[in-house]
């Protein structure tokens, strides 16, 4: 925040270039979903923009600050998959928010546990209508929301951001931009790549 050194909405920013660039793409401002909210970096923005916002963030001591940072935001403490169930949330760095993801095989046992979290689909919430932007930052798993989300997606073809890390992809078994070449199969384009971040339109 201190590099990016711009305040909005009377807070410091983080990634709001990113955002900016893919909410001025939106032809209508209804609802917003926000899946890896962690402590609503993105959210505290979206409130201001949007009728609606529904953000997804499994990890408890996260969503605690979530709430403060985005009080207009709609909550759901749940990991978003491609199946419903149980996934244990795990972060490679201590004393950080920023790389936490649903644990996998190779995870060192020392890898910081965040507990268990209760895991579901996108589709499962009976298609979430009007919406207009979707952005993912789920540290590889992105792919797997997003199929979990499909049917939700072609119902409202919205604006999608979604991040592409290196070597996040290749975490869970796929190539890193994996989650960039499925939106591609439903029908969308590229329109920018920003640090990492895949904006996606119709």
């Amino acid at each position: 925040m201190k590099k990016t050194d711009r305040v909005v909405n009377g807070k410091p920013t983080y990634q709001y270039h990113k955002y900016e660039a893919a909410l001025n793409l939106c032809q209508q401002r209804r609802r917003a979903i926000d899946v890896g909210g962690n402590i609503g970096l993105w959210a505290m923005n979206m409130v201001h923009d949007f009728e609606r916002v529904d953000s997804f963030e499994p990890v408890n001591e996260y969503a605690d600050v979530f709430i403060k940072n985005a009080p207009g935001a709609v909550l759901h403490r749940v990991a978003l998959g491609e199946s419903n169930g149980t996934v244990q949330m795990v972060k490679a760095t201590a004393n950080s928010c920023g790389d936490t993801r649903p644990r996998i095989k190779t995870d060192k046992d020392s890898s910081v546990v965040e507990g268990q979290a209760q895991m579901v689909t996108l589709d499962s919430y009976g298609l979430f209508s009007e919406v207009d932007l979707i952005k993912l930052d789920c540290e590889g798993y992105e792919l797997h929301a997003l199929k979990g989300g499909e049917q939700t997606i072609l119902a409202n073809r919205p604006v999608i951001v979604v991040e592409q890390k290196p070597g996040h992809g290749r975490s869970f078994g796929y190539k890193d931009d994996a989650a960039v070449d499925y939106l591609i199969s439903l029908g969308m384009k590229k329109h920018s790549v920003i640090s990492g971040d895949y904006i996606m339109v119709w």
